[in-house]
């Protein structure tokens, strides 16, 4: 309860995106991107295209698109994003860096788990740089746990090799497991 009294007193609502708020998504993203270490897009990408994602993402009930707002500024964004006919969304989020550090992110992520787990997902997955501590701490605090770590993953525009820590939260622990025992020398 103090997590939302105080987001209430900053004036930080976290609520559903609307068509409205994509030009301020785009925006936000713009200028995470250009920050070049917290995700993984970078400066130079298609705006357009990535304009024309949120958009379809916010239309559609398959997806999970929140924002975090201060009247009409856009200083948060997450979105469960869901393969056709799939019931695992990979998430996505980005929080504006001066509002870093105040329960945005936690708000973001708990609302849209509560979306997740009311539209009948199984599972929740995420890709997190291994140096973004502060989010990975999140992510944990959440019930998410490190399912392993993919080695020089992504180039980077400066030509570097980044690892990537992919994460998971199951959120259907009833259903049965695989039928296939794991192999004992994976």
């Amino acid at each position: 309860m103090d997590g939302i009294l105080a987001l209430m007193l900053s004036g930080v609502v976290i609520r559903p995106a609307r068509r409205a708020d994509v030009p301020g998504i785009i925006t936000l993203f713009t200028a995470v991107a250009a920050e070049r270490d917290s995700i993984g897009t970078e400066p130079g990408f298609d705006v357009a295209q990535r304009q024309s994602r949120i958009l379809q993402s916010v239309e559609e009930a398959a997806s999970c698109v929140l924002v975090a707002a201060v009247e009409d500024l856009v200083v948060g964004n997450l979105g469960i994003y869901v393969q056709h006919r799939q019931s695992v969304g990979s998430l996505g989020m980005l929080v504006a860096r001066q509002h870093r550090g105040q329960g945005i992110g936690g708000r973001l992520l708990d609302d849209s788990l509560r979306w997740a787990r009311e539209s009948g997902l199984h599972k929740v997955d995420l890709g997190v740089w291994p140096h973004n501590t502060a989010a990975i701490a999140l992510y944990c605090s959440r019930g998410f746990t490190i399912e392993g770590r993919r080695r020089r993953h992504y180039r980077r525009a400066n030509g570097e090799l980044w690892d990537v820590v992919t994460m998971g939260l199951v959120l259907d622990t009833h259903s049965p497991g695989s039928s296939h025992p794991d192999a004992d020398n994976l």
